[in-house]
């Protein structure tokens, strides 16, 4: 709207510009071509001196005419003829010089007067063209900002005016869609309302559930134990190792448990915006991991300066989850290394170890999902979904790639990032 408004005043105005130089072209263009046919005819006015001469050329009298030399008189000489025109006759020769001076008279008239046109017809015409650019523009620049708004605030309620011609059918138009809109607004509300309700729910009894799991596991594991130290005398050794299986299966259901209450926690928990330094967080995930295992011999690489936005508390589990898979899965390679950075705004964590078949790296993320066996490497399958989970939340995504026995790299971004 705003090149609309600066543009057509002068579009105009170089019309009407236009249009004056025509029209005043055209104009002095006649008067050129009246004044050859009143000096071609000799009318007294375009007389500069009259001369007669006798049979023998003898200067018998000579008679001045229009003598004055205005301005413009050399420009309008050259429109006009300039010669002597004589004619003879059997009494003598009669030879009469022509003059410009009236043709000037008339072009200096006339130009003025253009001008005068001109300048009037140019300020006419930038002032029309405002009208119009007005006219054309309020109608636009109304619809405009009522579509920015709703763009902005979602304020798919308001409506255009209506006006007649094209801008009316825009205005219906637009009228139209923020009907459609608003109605897909409030039917996406309402279907919003009833998912966040449902996964409340859901997280709620997942919670409940989870932690009402605890007590029966703990007596079924606590039994088990008392079986073992009561009446160790009679059982052989293969129900010994049943008790030990048993034991092992209660160990891994309280990590599930476990894994289960802390995504229901990281559901409810509010979300802290502050400077994270993940650098830093990173190495002191590195030495957690170093101590717990100081003859292992892992290389960190962890880059500098590397920051985002989001809860230093729930990032740090996310590099405390995606750097323990990465020090589980390289346990096997005397050269692991395990790297951590930033690129193109996307974090990542890079290990050399067992990596995976990159057609099941779409289902990682979900709970419970295994790419190895737990007799080969240990787990719940909670961490890569814990790890989306609060990805997501800081409004970003984790995705994974990889290749067996070559190592994966787990990457994730946030809002921020």
């Amino acid at each position: 709207m705003r090149s609309i408004e600066r543009v057509a005043p002068v579009a105009v105005a170089l019309v009407a510009l236009l249009v004056s130089l025509i029209a005043g072209g055209a104009s002095l263009w006649m008067i050129v071509r009246d004044s050859r046919a009143e000096a071609a005819a000799h009318s007294p006015a375009y007389v500069a001196s009259t001369k007669v001469y006798d049979t023998k050329g003898t200067l018998l009298s000579e008679r001045s005419g229009n003598l004055a030399r205005p301005p413009l008189f050399e420009t309008a000489s050259r429109f006009l003829q300039g010669e002597v025109s004589c004619e003879t006759t059997a009494n003598g020769t009669v030879c009469i010089e022509p003059t410009a001076a009236p043709l000037a008279i008339r072009l200096h008239s006339a130009l003025n007067v253009l001008a005068i046109c001109t300048a009037a017809s140019v300020v006419l015409g930038f002032l029309a063209g405002m009208l119009i650019a007005r006219t054309v523009s309020v109608p636009l620049r109304g619809m405009a900002n009522i579509a920015d708004k709703a763009a902005r605030e979602h304020a798919y309620s308001l409506r255009a005016q209506a006006a007649g011609g094209d801008a009316g059918r825009l205005a219906a138009s637009l009228n139209d869609l923020l009907a459609q809109m608003h109605e897909r607004d409030v039917e996406l509300r309402r279907r919003s309302t009833e998912l966040e309700s449902a996964n409340k729910e859901l997280e709620a009894f997942a919670y409940s559930v989870s932690h009402d799991l605890r007590g029966p596991l703990g007596s079924v594991d606590g039994f088990v134990q008392a079986l073992e130290t009561d009446y160790s005398d009679l059982f052989d050794e293969p129900a010994r190792e049943y008790f030990h299986w048993i034991h092992e299966g209660c160990r891994q259901m309280r990590e599930l448990i476990e894994g289960l209450l802390q995504m229901a926690k990281l559901a409810r928990t509010e979300i802290q915006r502050d400077a994270v330094d993940l650098s830093a967080v990173a190495r002191g995930v590195a030495d957690t991991l170093q101590q717990k295992n100081p003859a292992r011999n892992v290389t960190f690489d962890i880059r500098d300066g590397v920051r985002t936005i989001g809860d230093e508390r729930l990032l740090r589990a996310v590099l405390e989850n995606l750097m323990g898979n990465a020090y589980k899965f390289t346990r096997n390679r005397n050269d692991a290394r395990i790297e951590f950075g930033q690129s193109n705004g996307t974090f990542y964590v890079r290990d050399n170890g067992a990596g995976f078949d990159p057609s099941h790296a779409a289902k990682m993320f979900r709970p419970f999902q295994r790419l190895h066996s737990s007799r080969e490497f240990e787990g719940t399958g909670i961490g890569l979904a814990t790890v989306q989970k609060i990805v997501e939340r800081h409004g970003g995504r984790a995705w994974a790639e990889g290749e067996v026995d070559k190592g994966a790299t787990i990457y994730f971004t946030t809002a921020t990032a």
